[in-house]
């Protein structure tokens, strides 16, 4: 997970830094500009150590340096990946990536409401690249079908994802303070900060009242939790009920549906995953490169 998440950072800070470097390789090095986006003031500097001051335009510049060709690479790796799954007709099952993408959100933990959308689109990017690129890797590989079915007989479970919701609560000693929450939070108060203020729940208030995601038959949340999200949407906040330790005001984060594959979805899938195993190799993309005409500046 770790890795992954380190591959998508790198992606986003070499595409921008690449797109400055492409759109000016034939200026003079006195002469190059790198435009800030609209939330960067380039007048004014991005980092101050006791008082000497670094500018928008050194920061591109020792980018540019240190991260250049590396950059410049993963860009044409992803596009020589792009053609040549294009070419030989190969696809990745959307279902597929959605169930990678669902088990991801449950590993990363709690994302900003507002940050969601965008991190599932770099993962979701991110994951048809590496699964292309493993059945491109693995196309002249042959895999019986009597062995693609009995790994999936073996794993079928892995390939299931079960409805999930994701959960915080605040819980409070009465009535009338669970009211008094409610209320704060009717007049716009912040769910976690109220939590930290409130909540007698010592082991979820240290984290903002933020509990993690859940299953229906899970055996670590409370009986009435799970049936109270049936009528609420997501990231929104239930009046307070009676719980077992409390009162509880409830906060459901996001709803992930029931994903469930079936054989021929996967069985592409599978048959690269053990002609991987077999092969012993981990696929690059620059075994790929003679495959097309290319010409870089490096």
């Amino acid at each position: 997970m770790r890795k992954l998440m380190l591959i998508i950072i790198l992606v986003l800070m070499t595409t921008n830094v690449l797109t400055y470097i492409l759109m000016n390789k034939d200026k003079g090095e006195t002469d190059k500009h790198y435009p800030p986006s609209e939330e960067i003031d380039e007048k004014e500097p991005v980092a101050t150590i006791n008082e000497e001051e670094i500018y928008y335009e050194d920061w591109m510049r020792y980018l540019e340096t240190h991260f250049g060709e590396e950059g410049l690479k993963e860009m044409i790796d992803r596009q020589v990946i792009t053609e040549l799954a294009d070419q030989n007709g190969f696809v990745v099952d959307p279902e597929i990536i959605d169930l990678e993408v669902a088990f991801l959100a449950t590993l990363a933990g709690q994302l900003p409401e507002d940050q969601v959308e965008a991190t599932e689109q770099e993962w979701r990017e991110t994951l048809e690249y590496r699964l292309l690129t493993d059945m491109l890797f693995t196309k002249d590989v042959d895999v019986k079908e009597e062995d693609i079915q009995t790994y999936y007989e073996t794993y079928q479970s892995q390939y299931h994802f079960s409805h999930r919701v994701e959960l915080s609560h605040i819980v409070v000693d009465d009535q009338e303070t669970a009211d008094r929450v409610y209320q704060e939070l009717e007049d716009g108060a912040d769910f976690q900060a109220l939590a930290y203020e409130y909540s007698i729940d010592d082991d979820s208030r240290p984290a903002g009242g933020y509990l993690g995601f859940y299953t229906k038959d899970s055996n670590f949340l409370p009986v009435n939790y799970f049936d109270q999200t049936n009528d609420m949407e997501q990231y929104s906040y239930s009046e307070p009920f009676q719980g077992d330790q409390g009162y509880v005001i409830l906060y459901l984060h996001r709803e992930l549906p029931e994903i469930e594959l079936d054989y021929e979805q996967l069985k592409e899938y599978i048959r690269a995953k053990i002609a991987i195993e077999e092969l012993g190799e981990t696929p690059t993309v620059d075994m790929f490169w003679d495959d097309l005409d290319i010409d870089w500046i490096y």
